[in-house]
């Protein structure tokens, strides 16, 4: 998978979906029925979900570059009725899937002219988002979701700009619900500069930190390790991370 020459860079969208077709070609058929790191969730039932989602993003470009319908899904039921679905194949049809779905999603990018990738569809949350949204979309959800394959691969491994944008997106998700009430988090931002969020010397607050990888993690509720957290009086209990989405 190659970026084409105009658009968003897709260099770490196509490293990602290397990644997670390697990771889940290695993976046993046993393996596959096998738990992953979302709770409930098998490995199959991840891979189905990641499955849907190239197909959602793809059914998304056709309909804002026809004028059609520009959601990635009718509806969350159907949504998940799909993952359901596909969840049930067998693992070397699902594992076949999930390179096909892959792939045609970097079929439709290719298709787009320049002046296209800055048509609007609606996502997941529906919201509307120009097409270019699409590959930080997908981008971020395949790195994410290897990890929660739980098969070798930790947000260690996840680049630190990929990281960085999904620990902001998570806090931003739970500043708008109020879920970061009593929370800060310091850590380093993928430049290296020191990132803070959230208000960390305000009575009361505790404040999460750890290395980037790290708290990205934490934050998405996928570990715990390699995070501290401290308070006014020194240090407390690390909290359960809010739900992100």
């Amino acid at each position: 998978m190659t970026a084409a020459t105009h658009g968003p860079d897709r260099s770490q969208d196509a490293a990602a979906e290397l990644a997670f077709s390697q990771a889940i070609h290695a993976l046993s058929d046993d393996d596959v029925a096998g738990p992953s790191l979302l709770p409930g969730w098998s490995r199959a039932t991840l891979i189905a979900h990641v499955s849907g989602n190239a197909q959602a993003f793809a059914r998304a470009i056709a309909g804002a570059t026809s004028g059609g319908d520009t959601r990635m899904y009718d509806s969350r039921e159907q949504r998940n009725a799909q993952i359901e679905e596909y969840a049930r194949l067998h693992p070397a049809d699902l594992r076949a899937l999930s390179d096909a779905s892959a792939a045609s999603l970097v079929e439709a990018w290719d298709g787009l002219t320049p002046e296209q990738w800055s048509l609007a569809f609606t996502n997941g949350q529906g919201n509307p988002m120009p097409l270019a949204g699409t590959v930080k979309g997908r981008t971020r959800e395949v790195w994410v979701h290897l990890v929660d394959l739980d098969a070798g691969h930790t947000f260690a491994d996840v680049p630190a700009d990929i990281a960085d944008a999904v620990l902001r997106e998570v806090w931003a998700s739970w500043t708008t619900r109020g879920a970061d009430a009593g929370l800060a988090i310091a850590t380093q931002a993928a430049d290296g500069a020191p990132l803070t969020l959230g208000a960390a010397e305000a009575p009361g607050v505790t404040l999460v930190t750890g290395s980037l990888a790290a708290v990205a993690g934490w934050a998405t509720g996928r570990t715990r390790e390699g995070v501290t957290a401290v308070s006014a009086s020194g240090p407390a209990p690390l909290p359960a991370a809010p739900d992100w989405i």
